[in-house]
């Protein structure tokens, strides 16, 4: 049995030398292909780009023979339309839809793989106004970075009506960081107050609070009275926020309401008392 031993050794020292040398044709071979195929792709890539300027012009038929060439155009179609406005846009992202994009993204979208779901949520961004429901879907993630991208996505689309869900995802087990929330919602830039729904008045602090804070930051004037009633929250973080926020706005008409707060709540008359103080010019 000892005699044998050598020769299994040089058996097994063949067999490593071949699975190594079989990786290695492997990884060889994969390697061309990718090369192959990314040269293929920046041909069809070169030969469709004029294309783009025919679908600014409202043509949506072409004779593209190569499958090949469709995806291609797909692919740089999506591209463009996130690099431009107007009507450009809306050319870019009406024949991605005779193209079914946008389905094949949604169903991305529910992927059991956060990696999908966060690549079709960033091919599906410059069509994210056509599909509100769906971006809010995402704001619940259970991936923390799928949920952000779906968050930064709702505020670039411009779509006010995604506000309350917005503001409401900074609370709950599934949570998206306030800061990320505040710039999507100012990105938005709703023009009303009835933009943020409920949020600006509801029993979860931390989410009304932020809601009166933003409300301030762009100087919503029809905010005043929410400003006003935020001064009488139990809460000292909506209190704080409903004086910066008519500290901003700057309006005379809420003197009465920080008057009272200033002789109710011993704790923010400083506050309070220094806001009058610059709103009547002192």
């Amino acid at each position: 049995m000892i005699s044998t031993i050598p020769g299994l050794s040089l058996a097994l020292l063949l067999i490593t030398a071949a699975v190594c040398a079989v990786l290695a044709l492997s990884i060889v071979v994969g390697r061309l292909y990718r090369t192959d195929q990314s040269r293929r792709e920046a041909t069809s890539r070169t030969r469709v780009r004029p294309l783009i300027l025919n679908i600014f012009d409202g043509e949506s038929e072409f004779d593209l023979r190569r499958r090949r060439d469709r995806r291609a155009l797909i692919a740089l179609s999506a591209e463009m339309a996130g690099q431009v406005r107007g009507e450009d846009r809306r050319a870019l992202t009406s024949w991605l839809s005779t193209q079914r994009f946008d389905r094949k993204c949604l169903k991305q979208m529910r992927s059991p793989f956060a990696l999908t779901r966060a690549q079709a949520l960033s091919r599906f961004a410059p069509m994210a106004h056509l599909a509100p429901r769906a971006i809010e879907r995402m704001l619940s993630d259970k991936n923390v970075g799928v949920r952000s991208l779906a968050a930064q996505i709702a505020g670039l689309s411009g779509a006010s009506i995604m506000v309350p869900a917005l503001l409401n995802s900074i609370g709950g087990a599934r949570e998206i960081p306030a800061r990320i929330i505040s710039m999507a919602v100012l990105r938005t830039a709703p023009t009303s107050i009835s933009d943020f729904g409920g949020t600006i008045s509801g029993s979860n602090d931390r989410v009304r609070a932020l809601a009166i804070d933003l409300a301030g930051q762009l100087n919503l004037v029809d905010a005043r009275s929410a400003f006003e009633a935020g001064l009488e929250s139990p809460s000292g973080e909506v209190r704080a926020a409903s004086i910066r926020s008519i500290q901003r706005l700057g309006s005379p008409l809420s003197l009465p309401a920080l008057e009272r707060m200033s002789a109710d709540n011993p704790h923010d008359q400083l506050s309070a008392q220094a806001v009058i103080q610059e709103i009547l010019g002192g």
